[in-house]
């Protein structure tokens, strides 16, 4: 059954994503110059059907816990990465959100192009320094506009129960920017795991934490507690216990 559900999902999400995508003349004829604003909204739109069909087809919902955290200016939103998940519905979860994400993804048709117009933040692995900067420029002028930045600082998708590596090139941009930093945990590995095309029923948790106020002096170290946190945090919504741990 669950190949069944995974497959008529894959097949109908396809087709809703064909759907959205007639959005793109209507975009080119009447929205060019709004800053991207249409297409994020359109691409909450296509969010929430995501979500409404995972709910429908996988029996798959998601709760998220620590709103109160949010806080009403921009903010970096710090999130653990395990699964496709993640990627869609945090535009569904917090209103005209910046991601950050690495531009090989500019290449997928369509996607990359949602992408680009909805005024996202792309960043060029091994770019140097010129690539780090134009980073830095465009999502200052995203965040100046109101938005949250949501950041992976693992960089990539990790496993349940694994840590990444700390993203070093995106320390800069929090001392940069010096917005606070909201870590965000969750555990969509379970029902979505990476690499994988099964979509397994149950409750994905997302968790906002309490924010980090003091970001002047960010450093390596700080990264290297952040992506701690949010994985220690992961591994207990995962049940995992790391209790015997050396």
């Amino acid at each position: 059954m669950i190949y069944l559900r995974s497959s008529l999902f894959n097949v109908v999400w396809m087709v809703w994503s064909l759907l959205m995508a007639t959005t793109v003349p209507v975009n080119l004829l009447f929205h060019r110059g709004d800053d991207g604003r249409y297409v994020r909204k359109v691409s909450r739109v296509w969010s929430r059907g995501t979500t409404w069909l995972l709910e429908t087809i996988c029996g798959l919902h998601y709760r998220v816990e620590g709103r109160e955290h949010l806080p009403d200016g921009p903010a970096f939103l710090a999130c653990k990465h395990q699964s496709a998940f993640e990627t869609f519905v945090m535009s569904a979860v917090v209103p005209d959100l910046c991601i950050i994400y690495k531009r090989e993804l500019d290449s997928v048709p369509l996607f990359g192009w949602f992408l680009r117009q909805s005024r996202m933040v792309s960043v060029e692995r091994g770019g140097g320094a010129s690539a780090l900067r134009d980073m830095l420029e465009r999502a200052k002028a995203e965040a100046r506009k109101g938005r949250c930045v949501l950041i992976f600082p693992e960089g990539t998708r990790v496993a349940v129960g694994e840590r990444g590596v700390a993203h070093a090139g995106l320390i800069a941009l929090v001392r940069n920017l010096k917005l606070p930093v909201v870590p965000v945990t969750l555990n969509s590995g379970l029902y979505w795991p990476r690499k994988s095309l099964l979509r397994y029923p149950g409750e994905v948790t997302i968790r906002f934490m309490p924010a980090i106020q003091d970001v002047e002096r960010f450093g390596r170290k700080d990264m290297e507690a952040l992506v701690e946190t949010i994985s220690a945090e992961s591994d207990r919504l995962c049940g995992i216990d790391r209790s015997g741990d050396a």
